[in-house]
């Protein structure tokens, strides 16, 4: 498109220069956008009048006065604040004056380094869950192939960088959502260290998993926004690159069912990558992936539930089903699971730290951020039907970075994940800046024709994907499914037969994941 940068990085240089303004940037964006964004359903809202009048301002600073971000247009995900309209969490029930006119502290940080904001971008609902046909949002198209899902939540984002339409945004991550989207779109994606940034004017989902974290083209732009957003700039690289960093790889994880060869074949291409650049590859067993994917999953729709059930009662079918559905199961499952999971949390978070500690031990984590390229979205997968390989380290709070590592025979990307202790996403980065300088996968950009005309979405109740309900077994005294429909009733919520289906598979497969013991 009209975008004339591959990266952030050097827009921020020729900015910096004074080789480009401001204005021409974020003019090229948002007529970009104009043009791309009926099929692919990047924006909620973009801010034309707002951003131009940040870029003219930019524009006229003097040089000594230009922050590192001086003039670049970036987006928001629509459940941060900003201060030129209300976030939506792409909820047809969210209030509309929930901080309204303020930014989000993480927003005023890379509006305080120069950064313009370009408009809010699409999302799952409060950031859980698939787009629901019924609402009037706009619905995520992958640049790739606009019949197929962009991965999710930070949704947007990944389409909006893929495409060309900005270089870089800030979304946030729960159980993946920022690392999936730049995976099955051909972004970089950071998710960062729990609590290393700021949550106030985020919608929450799961207070004690959710995270921000930038995407953009390259690790380096991460890193060029990770330093807005803490305000520290990073250490310098070392001269010699990854030499001699350990990356562990989890071998086992390979042979689990739904990863493609496609991806296992790319997979290796990256680790041999990484080989030649100096680092160590030496294989890292996994035994906490299970139990951490179990505590993921309860302690995250358990929060929502708790953070999101009140409006749930009082608004069950202004809500989408995805979401609703999800939410309402996390209702269901008793305090003692719940705490269980936050004592396993605890305990493989400990014993996985102390194993990369040790003498066998590893500076990184290496396996692939998806199993497999985006599906279309007449194949949509049940939840927890795909394995997640991003999901576990949203629990131990540990960083992570997803990166292009190559694409599949109908060129849709591949993505590859590295994980760190936490606060090392100076060596994540640094890592992936090593990777890229090596490869180009992260510089290739979807071309998708503006004039097609995707499918619409099924109807999830009318698609032959809604859960049916087997006779259950004799109910125990902690079957949390056999009665899910008079539990849901005490709470003030009375789903229909195809919501209550759903929920009931969900909450029984949380509560038997919850139940195995974990490594």
């Amino acid at each position: 498109m009209q975008q004339p940068f591959a990266t952030l990085a050097d827009a921020a240089s020729a900015l910096r220069s004074g080789a480009v303004g401001s204005a021409e940037l974020v003019a090229a964006a948002l007529a970009d956008a104009e043009v791309l964004d009926p099929l692919l359903g990047v924006y909620v809202t973009r801010f034309p009048e707002q951003a131009m009048a940040a870029a003219r301002a930019a524009d006229s600073l003097p040089a000594a006065a230009r922050g590192a971000l001086h003039g670049l247009p970036l987006a928001m995900k629509d459940n941060l604040a900003t201060v030129e309209g209300p976030a939506t969490a792409q909820s047809p029930v969210h209030d509309p004056h929930w901080w309204r006119g303020l930014d989000a502290p993480a927003v005023a940080r890379l509006r305080g380094a120069g950064a313009v904001v370009l408009g809010k971008t699409t999302m799952a609902e409060y950031a859980m869950g698939r787009p629901d046909p019924a609402h009037s949002f706009p619905v995520p198209r992958n640049p790739w192939d606009p019949e197929r899902w962009t991965g999710g939540s930070s949704t947007g984002n990944g389409a909006g960088i893929a495409s060309g339409l900005f270089l870089g945004a800030l979304g946030s991550d729960t159980s993946g959502s920022v690392r999936l989207p730049a995976a099955l779109c051909g972004a970089t994606g950071l998710k960062t260290t729990f609590g290393l940034l700021p949550l106030d004017g985020c919608v929450p989902l799961s207070p004690s998993q959710d995270v921000l974290g930038p995407m953009a083209v390259t690790a380096r732009d991460c890193g060029l926004l990770l330093d807005a957003l803490t305000g520290r700039p990073r250490p310098a690289p070392a001269a010699d690159g990854v030499r001699g960093l350990r990356i562990g790889v989890p071998y086992g994880l390979l042979d689990a069912p739904g990863i493609t060869a496609e991806c296992r074949t790319a997979f290796q291409d990256a680790l041999r990558t990484l080989r030649e650049l100096g680092s160590e590859i030496r294989e890292f067993e996994l035994p906490e992936f299970g139990g951490l994917l179990a505590v993921n999953a309860v302690t995250m729709l358990a929060e929502a539930f708790a953070v999101h059930g009140e409006r749930l009662a009082a608004d069950w079918d202004g809500h989408g089903r995805s979401f609703r559905r999800l939410a309402a199961a996390g209702g269901l499952l008793p305090a003692h699971l719940y705490l269980r999971a936050q004592h396993t949390r605890e305990r493989l978070t400990a014993q996985l730290l102390e194993r990369m500690d040790g003498p066998a031990g590893v500076d990184l984590i290496a396996t692939p951020t998806w199993p497999a390229p985006a599906r279309p979205y007449a194949q949509e997968a049940a939840p927890g039907e795909e394995l997640n390989l991003t999901a576990v380290w949203n629990p131990t709070g540990f960083p992570a970075l997803a990166l292009p590592m190559g694409a599949g025979p109908a060129g849709l990307p591949l993505s590859l994940q590295l994980a760190g202790r936490p606060r090392s996403e100076h060596t994540l980065i640094a890592a992936g800046e090593a990777y890229q300088s090596a490869t180009t996968w992260h510089l290739r950009r979807a071309a998708p024709d503006p004039r097609q005309r995707p499918a619409p979405l099924q109807d999830p109740d009318h698609a032959g994907t809604v859960p049916v309900s087997p006779a259950p077994p004799a109910p125990t005294p902690d079957d949390v499914s056999a009665d899910a429909g008079a539990a849901l009733a005490a709470i003030g919520i009375t789903p229909g037969p195809a919501d209550l289906a759903v929920v009931r598979a969900v909450a029984r497969s949380l509560f038997d994941a919850g139940r195995r013991p974990a490594a």
